[in-house]
C-alpha cells in the first residue's frame, strides 16, 4: 500500500470494554517495505516517538503505537494518568498491543514484515506478548528493559494490592513510588534533577519535565499491572513460550538503572538463549541512560535498529 508522508489518528475500544486507545500511524513517502509498532514507557506517550517515527519513514517503515490505558489521550481526564485496574491490568496493556496490531493489519497487506519496538514498561509489554502472541512477527526491539528478580516483583505486587484493596485502587502512595521510580534516581550522583535517571542530554530530561502528558505518579493499580508483568517476563517458563525463530534485539544504555547499567539487560537477553531463541543480539551502548533514543547520539542507535531490521526483511 502506497501513502504519501503523513500521520493519522487512529482509535480503538480498549480490552477492558470501554476505555477508547488513541492511537497514531505514520506513513512513509511511497511504498512501505515493513511496520515498526512502538510500546511506550510508564509515565509517557506515543507522539514522544515522532523523531524516531520519522527516521523510520525516511527507510520506508510505516510506523504505528498507541497510548496506553491510564496515558496520553487515553483518559477521559488528566486525573485519570497512570491510573490501572489493580487486577487484570497486564492482560488489558498486552490485549491492547494485540488490538493495535490487529487493526494495523486491517490497513496493510498480511504480507509486509512486522515489527515491535518496547521500551521500559513497553519493553516489559512487548515480552508479555510476544510470548503470547510472537508468531508471525518479524522481529521484536526490547529497549530500556531489565531483569527484576520475580519474588521481588511478587513482594511489589502483593504491597500493592494491598494498598489498592485498603485506599483504592486509583490511591497514589509515595511508598509504592519510592519503591519503583524513586529508586532509579538515587542511581544517579550528584543529580541535577530527579528525573536524570532518564537521559544525560539535559534538554531531554527538561523537555519530559515540561510535557503535562509525562512524568505522573502511578496510582496502586498502576504498581500492581507494572509488577504483576515484571513478574511474568522475567522467567524461564516466559521466555521458553517466544517462538524460536523470532530475532530478538535488546538495546539499553550502559547508565540505565532500570537494566542495572546493562547487567540486567544481559541476563534478560541470556534468558532468551537459554530458553532456545535462535536470533538473539544484545547491545549496550556506552555513556546513555534510560532513552537511549533522546541521547546526544540517538540517531546512532536508531540507525542501527533500522540495519538490524533489514538484516531480517
Amino acid at each position: 500500500m502506497t501513502h504519501t508522508n503523513e500521520r493519522e489518528a487512529v482509535g480503538f475500544t480498549s480490552t477492558d470494554g470501554h476505555t477508547q486507545i488513541h492511537g497514531e500511524i505514520w506513513w512513509p513517502d511511497g511504498q512501505a517495505r515493513g511496520v515498526v509498532q512502538m510500546v511506550h514507557g510508564m509515565a509517557e506517550h506515543i507522539m514522544r516517538y515522532e523523531p524516531f517515527a520519522r527516521f523510520l519513514n525516511a527507510h520506508g517503515f510505516v510506523v504505528c503505537g498507541h497510548d496506553h490505558l491510564g496515558h496520553g489521550k487515553s483518559v477521559d481526564s488528566p486525573s485519570r494518568w497512570g491510573c490501572l485496574p489493580a487486577r487484570g491490568g497486564r492482560d488489558v496493556l498486552v490485549g491492547d498491543t494485540g488490538r493495535m496490531r490487529a487493526l494495523m493489519r486491517e490497513h496493510l497487506d498480511g504480507a509486509i514484515p512486522y515489527f515491535l519496538f518496547g521500551h521500559s514498561m513497553g519493553s516489559f509489554v512487548t515480552r508479555a506478548y510476544i510470548a503470547e502472541c510472537g508468531y508471525g512477527l518479524a522481529g521484536a526491539v526490547i529497549c530500556g528493559t531489565g531483569h527484576i528478580p520475580p519474588q521481588t516483583s511478587g513482594a511489589g505486587n502483593a504491597l500493592a494490592r494491598v494498598i489498592a484493596k485498603v485506599r483504592g485502587e486509583d490511591y497514589v502512595s509515595s511508598l509504592l513510588g519510592n519503591l519503583s521510580v524513586g529508586a532509579y534516581a538515587k542511581a544517579i550522583e550528584n543529580p541535577r534533577t530527579p528525573l536524570d535517571w532518564l537521559s544525560y542530554d539535559e534538554a531531554n530530561v527538561d523537555a519530559y519535565i515540561a510535557d503535562p502528558m509525562c512524568g505522573f505518579s502511578f496510582s496502586a493499580g498502576g504498581n500492581a499491572t507494572l509488577t504483576a508483568l515484571t513478574r511474568e517476563v522475567c522467567t524461564a517458563e516466559c521466555c521458553a513460550r517466544v517462538p524460536k525463530d523470532l530475532p530478538l534485539l535488546y538495546v539499553a544504555g550502559d547508565g540505565d538503572p532500570v537494566g542495572s547499567m546493562g547487567a540486567g539487560v544481559r541476563t534478560a537477553a541470556q534468558m532468551a538463549t537459554d530458553a532456545g531463541s535462535r536470533d538473539v543480539t544484545c547491545t549496550i551502548y556506552e555513556h546513555m541512560r534510560h532513552e537511549i533514543l533522546n541521547e546526544a547520539d540517538g540517531e546512532r542507535v536508531m540507525s542501527d535498529i533500522v540495519a538490524w531490521m533489514e538484516d531480517r526483511i
